[in-house]
């Protein structure tokens, strides 16, 4: 029913019901979910999965500029649905991560402990929100935040900050959640490594040159997954990509055609268990 229908059949105005819906909402009470099994090529899915050796896959229906929000809300969606009580989450790096908090909307009766992969404390707190989204005001929601910077200025200093206490503590919960949730990084200008300038476009192309195709964690890799050998991975703070291949449920949130070859190498490499992208580029990886 429309607002206007709801309105007339229960004798309100609009805005009272625009109102309670909204209530309704922030408590849980209602719910909008998308069943993506209606809308997908189910023989696509399939294909995929077995070529890649994917747990799972979620195939969103493009949404052409707002295709960020629509996957971001879709895996959102795969890690309520996924939730239980005292739940710990993994939490990548990145705009596509950031955004999924953000649409998270997780019923108080459960626990849920976040505990990030790398520094970079910025990436995650929700953009595009403010402090009254779930994510800040859920009171059984629990953070672990490396207090670092993603990237600093010598490969020593990053193996001191790794090894002080605080951090530590921090990477020793890792191996013990229950889900991951990363981003998977193109090799360009627009990528989020170079919007916080940590890398400069002539920096991009240079690793380019060098065989990488895409990142996660901020690691770079060639088309088969192979970490390439690169300066700055001695200088991150951050949890070694590696160590995806041994975690629960590592869920990765990417999509648009230009990350075709990044996403392929992170599935090649055994990076990502579960892989929620969008209709054109499921399409491209069985070409």
């Amino acid at each position: 029913m429309t607002q206007n229908e709801i309105a007339e059949s229960l004798n309100l105005s609009r805005m009272k019901v625009i109102k309670y819906l909204e209530i309704a909402k922030a408590n849980h009470i209602i719910q909008f979910k998308i069943n993506l099994d209606h809308v997908v090529d189910m023989d696509l899915q399939n294909k995929i999965k077995q070529q890649y050796g994917l747990q799972d896959l979620y195939i969103v229906p493009a949404a052409g500029q707002n295709s960020l929000d629509s996957l971001s809300k879709a895996a959102a969606q795969y890690i309520e649905d996924r939730i239980t009580s005292d739940t710990m989450i993994n939490v990548g790096y990145g705009q596509a991560v950031s955004r999924t908090l953000g649409h998270l909307n997780i019923s108080t009766k459960y626990k849920v402990t976040f505990v990030s992969l790398s520094g970079g404390v910025k990436f995650y707190i929700p953009t595009a929100i403010d402090s009254s989204s779930d994510y800040y005001s859920n009171p059984n929601y629990n953070h672990y935040i490396m207090p670092a910077p993603l990237v600093v200025s010598t490969e020593p200093l990053a193996k001191q900050l790794l090894n002080e206490k605080p951090i530590k503590k921090i990477l020793e919960m890792i191996p013990y959640s229950n889900i991951t949730i990363i981003g998977i990084g193109a090799v360009n200008e627009r990528a989020t490594i170079v919007k916080e300038e940590y890398l400069t476009t002539n920096d991009m192309e240079i690793i380019k040159s060098m065989g990488a195709v895409g990142d996660v964690l901020s690691q770079f890799y060639d088309i088969n997954g192979n970490v390439i050998d690169y300066k700055l991975h001695k200088q991150l703070v951050s949890t070694e990509i590696s160590l995806l291949k041994s975690l629960n449920h590592v869920v990765a949130v990417a999509g648009g055609l230009e990350k075709r070859e990044a996403i392929i190498g992170a599935l090649r490499g055994g990076y990502i268990d579960v892989l929620i992208t969008d209709e054109v580029v499921a399409k491209s990886l069985i070409d």
